[in-house]
Protein backbone atom coordinates (compact mmCIF):
# COMPACT_ATOMS: atom_id res chain seq x y z
CA UNK A 1 0.00 0.00 0.00
CA UNK A 2 2.84 2.43 0.77
CA UNK A 3 4.16 2.05 -2.52
CA UNK A 4 0.91 2.70 -3.93
CA UNK A 5 0.68 5.83 -1.95
CA UNK A 6 3.89 7.16 -2.97
CA UNK A 7 2.81 6.72 -6.45
CA UNK A 8 -0.38 8.56 -5.92
CA UNK A 9 1.42 11.37 -4.53
CA UNK A 10 4.03 11.74 -7.13
CA UNK A 11 0.73 12.38 -9.33
CA UNK A 12 -0.72 14.30 -7.30
CA UNK A 13 2.32 17.03 -7.09
CA UNK A 14 2.53 16.84 -10.48
CA UNK A 15 -1.04 17.83 -10.76
CA UNK A 16 -0.44 21.05 -8.76
CA UNK A 17 1.70 23.15 -11.60
CA UNK A 18 -1.42 22.44 -13.78
CA UNK A 19 -5.19 23.05 -14.32
CA UNK A 20 -5.88 20.88 -11.53
CA UNK A 21 -5.01 22.91 -9.13
CA UNK A 22 -7.31 25.64 -9.49
CA UNK A 23 -10.35 23.05 -8.40
CA UNK A 24 -11.01 22.30 -4.79
CA UNK A 25 -9.20 20.20 -3.09
CA UNK A 26 -11.54 17.07 -2.87
CA UNK A 27 -11.69 17.24 -6.74
CA UNK A 28 -8.28 17.03 -7.16
CA UNK A 29 -7.94 14.08 -4.73
CA UNK A 30 -10.58 12.34 -6.89
CA UNK A 31 -9.18 13.14 -9.94
CA UNK A 32 -6.00 11.93 -9.48
CA UNK A 33 -7.53 8.48 -7.42
CA UNK A 34 -9.66 7.80 -10.28
CA UNK A 35 -7.37 8.35 -13.19
CA UNK A 36 -5.19 5.47 -10.96
CA UNK A 37 -8.32 2.86 -11.61
CA UNK A 38 -9.26 4.01 -15.02
CA UNK A 39 -5.90 3.42 -16.00
CA UNK A 40 -5.20 -0.12 -14.51
CA UNK A 41 -2.94 1.27 -11.91
CA UNK A 42 -5.13 0.33 -8.71
CA UNK A 43 -6.48 -2.84 -10.35
CA UNK A 44 -9.90 -4.10 -10.41
CA UNK A 45 -10.97 -5.63 -7.10
CA UNK A 46 -8.09 -4.32 -5.06
CA UNK A 47 -8.23 -2.34 -1.74
CA UNK A 48 -8.47 1.05 -1.66
CA UNK A 49 -5.87 3.62 0.78
CA UNK A 50 -8.01 4.45 3.64
CA UNK A 51 -9.59 7.58 4.42
CA UNK A 52 -6.95 8.25 7.07
CA UNK A 53 -4.14 7.15 4.72
CA UNK A 54 -5.28 9.48 2.15
CA UNK A 55 -5.58 12.33 4.34
CA UNK A 56 -1.76 11.84 6.05
CA UNK A 57 -0.10 11.18 2.16
CA UNK A 58 -1.96 14.04 0.63
CA UNK A 59 -2.12 16.83 3.43
CA UNK A 60 -5.93 16.77 3.63
CA UNK A 61 -8.57 16.72 6.18
CA UNK A 62 -10.34 13.37 6.59
CA UNK A 63 -13.94 14.87 4.93
CA UNK A 64 -11.47 16.17 1.85
CA UNK A 65 -11.00 12.30 2.00
CA UNK A 66 -14.24 11.13 2.63
CA UNK A 67 -15.79 13.20 -0.07
CA UNK A 68 -13.34 12.02 -3.00
CA UNK A 69 -14.12 8.64 -1.89
CA UNK A 70 -18.14 9.30 -2.27
CA UNK A 71 -17.57 10.75 -5.69
CA UNK A 72 -15.49 7.55 -6.64
CA UNK A 73 -18.17 5.23 -5.10
CA UNK A 74 -21.04 7.44 -6.80
CA UNK A 75 -19.60 6.44 -10.05
CA UNK A 76 -19.76 3.01 -8.96
CA UNK A 77 -15.74 2.58 -9.45
CA UNK A 78 -15.35 1.48 -5.82
CA UNK A 79 -17.35 -0.35 -3.57
CA UNK A 80 -17.34 0.49 0.48
CA UNK A 81 -17.95 -2.02 2.52
CA UNK A 82 -17.93 -1.25 6.51
CA UNK A 83 -15.61 -2.77 8.55
CA UNK A 84 -13.89 -4.09 4.73
CA UNK A 85 -12.99 -1.04 3.33
CA UNK A 86 -13.23 0.11 -0.15
CA UNK A 87 -12.65 -2.30 -3.43
CA UNK A 88 -12.12 -1.32 -7.12
CA UNK A 89 -15.21 -2.87 -9.00
CA UNK A 90 -14.35 -0.75 -12.40
CA UNK A 91 -13.37 -3.49 -14.94
CA UNK A 92 -13.31 -2.46 -18.33
CA UNK A 93 -11.92 -4.28 -21.25
CA UNK A 94 -12.27 -2.21 -24.39
CA UNK A 95 -13.63 -3.75 -27.64
CA UNK A 96 -11.68 -3.17 -30.66
CA UNK A 97 -13.17 -0.84 -33.45
CA UNK A 98 -11.46 -3.02 -36.64
CA UNK A 99 -10.68 -0.52 -39.70
CA UNK A 100 -8.38 -1.68 -42.71
CA UNK A 101 -4.67 -1.21 -42.41
CA UNK A 102 -3.66 -0.05 -45.42
CA UNK A 103 -6.12 3.58 -44.95
CA UNK A 104 -4.64 3.84 -41.17
CA UNK A 105 -1.33 3.44 -43.01
CA UNK A 106 -1.71 6.19 -45.39
CA UNK A 107 -3.19 8.29 -42.72
CA UNK A 108 0.15 7.41 -39.97
CA UNK A 109 2.38 8.43 -43.63
CA UNK A 110 0.47 11.30 -44.32
CA UNK A 111 0.58 12.85 -41.02
CA UNK A 112 4.51 12.17 -41.08
CA UNK A 113 5.10 14.00 -43.83
CA UNK A 114 3.94 17.27 -42.53
CA UNK A 115 5.30 17.20 -39.21
CA UNK A 116 8.87 18.31 -38.44
CA UNK A 117 10.21 15.02 -36.55
CA UNK A 118 13.08 14.99 -34.25
CA UNK A 119 15.38 12.31 -33.16
CA UNK A 120 15.83 13.03 -28.93
CA UNK A 121 17.35 9.10 -28.76
CA UNK A 122 18.09 5.94 -30.37
CA UNK A 123 19.88 2.93 -28.37
CA UNK A 124 19.65 -1.04 -28.65
CA UNK A 125 18.63 -1.97 -25.26
CA UNK A 126 17.12 -4.97 -23.03
CA UNK A 127 13.43 -3.83 -23.04
CA UNK A 128 11.21 -3.63 -19.82
CA UNK A 129 9.82 -6.52 -18.81
CA UNK A 130 6.54 -5.52 -20.02
CA UNK A 131 7.95 -4.36 -23.40
CA UNK A 132 9.79 -8.12 -23.36
CA UNK A 133 6.49 -10.13 -22.84
CA UNK A 134 4.56 -7.92 -25.79
CA UNK A 135 7.46 -8.86 -28.21
CA UNK A 136 7.97 -12.90 -26.65
CA UNK A 137 11.79 -11.81 -25.61
CA UNK A 138 14.27 -13.65 -23.26
CA UNK A 139 15.18 -11.81 -20.65
CA UNK A 140 18.62 -10.82 -22.20
CA UNK A 141 17.27 -10.40 -25.28
CA UNK A 142 17.45 -6.09 -27.40
CA UNK A 143 15.20 -4.52 -29.04
CA UNK A 144 15.82 -1.16 -30.67
CA UNK A 145 14.37 1.70 -28.39
CA UNK A 146 13.68 4.87 -30.38
CA UNK A 147 12.21 8.27 -28.83
CA UNK A 148 11.16 10.92 -31.11
CA UNK A 149 9.35 14.42 -30.99
CA UNK A 150 6.81 15.33 -33.91
CA UNK A 151 6.09 19.14 -34.39
CA UNK A 152 3.06 21.14 -37.24
CA UNK A 153 4.59 22.95 -39.60
CA UNK A 154 5.32 25.98 -36.91
CA UNK A 155 7.52 24.86 -35.07
CA UNK A 156 5.35 24.00 -32.31
CA UNK A 157 5.93 20.14 -31.11
CA UNK A 158 2.31 18.01 -30.57
CA UNK A 159 3.22 14.52 -30.11
CA UNK A 160 6.23 12.38 -28.03
CA UNK A 161 6.94 8.89 -29.28
CA UNK A 162 9.06 5.99 -27.63
CA UNK A 163 8.77 2.72 -29.85
CA UNK A 164 10.51 -0.38 -28.98
CA UNK A 165 11.01 -2.32 -32.36
CA UNK A 166 12.67 -5.74 -33.41
CA UNK A 167 14.38 -7.32 -36.78
CA UNK A 168 16.26 -3.83 -37.17
CA UNK A 169 19.80 -4.16 -39.23
CA UNK A 170 19.98 -1.03 -40.60
CA UNK A 171 18.79 2.48 -41.14
CA UNK A 172 18.40 3.40 -37.90
CA UNK A 173 20.07 6.83 -37.44
CA UNK A 174 19.21 9.94 -36.29
CA UNK A 175 19.62 11.71 -40.05
CA UNK A 176 18.25 8.99 -41.80
CA UNK A 177 14.82 8.48 -39.13
CA UNK A 178 14.70 12.62 -39.29
CA UNK A 179 13.93 12.57 -42.93
CA UNK A 180 12.14 9.18 -43.82
CA UNK A 181 8.79 7.85 -42.40
CA UNK A 182 9.77 5.18 -39.43
CA UNK A 183 7.24 2.96 -41.05
CA UNK A 184 9.13 3.42 -44.59
CA UNK A 185 12.35 2.71 -42.49
CA UNK A 186 10.55 -0.71 -41.25
CA UNK A 187 9.84 -1.53 -44.65
CA UNK A 188 13.31 -1.33 -45.53
CA UNK A 189 14.50 -3.61 -42.68
CA UNK A 190 11.60 -6.35 -44.63
CA UNK A 191 9.24 -6.34 -41.81
CA UNK A 192 5.80 -6.30 -43.54
CA UNK A 193 3.29 -5.18 -40.97
CA UNK A 194 0.10 -6.88 -41.69
CA UNK A 195 -2.09 -5.55 -38.23
CA UNK A 196 -2.09 -3.09 -35.73
CA UNK A 197 -3.62 -3.27 -32.65
CA UNK A 198 -4.16 0.54 -30.38
CA UNK A 199 -5.72 1.47 -27.63
CA UNK A 200 -6.51 5.04 -26.68
CA UNK A 201 -6.57 6.25 -23.34
CA UNK A 202 -5.93 9.04 -21.32
CA UNK A 203 -2.56 10.35 -19.25
CA UNK A 204 -1.33 13.08 -16.93
CA UNK A 205 2.03 14.57 -18.23
CA UNK A 206 4.73 13.87 -16.26
CA UNK A 207 7.84 16.08 -15.90
CA UNK A 208 10.27 13.74 -18.68
CA UNK A 209 7.52 15.08 -21.49
CA UNK A 210 6.55 18.72 -20.08
CA UNK A 211 9.18 20.43 -22.25
CA UNK A 212 8.86 18.23 -25.23
CA UNK A 213 5.39 18.54 -25.54
CA UNK A 214 5.12 22.49 -24.31
CA UNK A 215 2.75 21.33 -21.82
CA UNK A 216 2.71 21.75 -17.70
CA UNK A 217 3.62 19.16 -15.49
CA UNK A 218 -0.05 17.65 -14.67
CA UNK A 219 -2.08 18.08 -18.15
CA UNK A 220 -3.96 15.97 -19.59
CA UNK A 221 -2.87 14.11 -22.80
CA UNK A 222 -4.11 11.82 -25.49
CA UNK A 223 -2.03 8.38 -24.92
CA UNK A 224 -1.93 5.88 -27.59
CA UNK A 225 -0.40 2.44 -27.35
CA UNK A 226 -0.22 0.76 -30.69
CA UNK A 227 1.09 -2.89 -31.04
CA UNK A 228 2.05 -3.66 -34.89
CA UNK A 229 1.71 -7.55 -36.20
CA UNK A 230 3.96 -9.39 -39.14
CA UNK A 231 2.84 -11.62 -41.59
CA UNK A 232 3.62 -14.14 -38.86
CA UNK A 233 1.29 -13.05 -36.18
CA UNK A 234 3.92 -11.76 -34.19
CA UNK A 235 4.03 -8.46 -32.57
CA UNK A 236 7.16 -6.51 -34.14
CA UNK A 237 6.54 -2.99 -32.74
CA UNK A 238 5.23 -1.65 -29.70
CA UNK A 239 5.02 1.84 -30.10
CA UNK A 240 3.71 4.58 -27.04
CA UNK A 241 2.58 8.22 -28.38
CA UNK A 242 1.83 10.92 -26.26
CA UNK A 243 -0.13 13.35 -28.12
CA UNK A 244 -0.86 17.65 -27.00
CA UNK A 245 -4.90 17.82 -27.74
CA UNK A 246 -4.65 21.88 -28.31
CA UNK A 247 -2.63 20.62 -30.67
CA UNK A 248 -3.11 17.13 -32.06
CA UNK A 249 -6.91 15.55 -32.30
CA UNK A 250 -7.59 12.04 -33.15
CA UNK A 251 -10.81 11.67 -35.50
CA UNK A 252 -12.89 8.47 -36.70
CA UNK A 253 -15.65 8.16 -38.84
CA UNK A 254 -17.62 5.21 -38.41
CA UNK A 255 -21.09 4.22 -40.41
CA UNK A 256 -23.35 1.39 -39.96
CA UNK A 257 -23.37 -1.74 -42.40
Amino acid sequence: MSELLNSLKAEWDLAQGGALARVPLYHQLYSVLKESIINGTISYDAQMPTEQQLAATFDVSRITAKRAMDELASEDLIARFRGKGSHVTYHYTPKPVRAPLVGMLENLAEMGKNSIVRVVSIEEVVPPAEIRQRLGLGERETVHKLVRVSSNVEGEPYAYYVSWTIGISRGYTKNHLEKTLRLDVIRENGIKLTKIEQVLSAEIASLKVTDDLDVEPGAALLSIRRESYNENGDIVDVLDCLYNPERYQYSMVLSLD
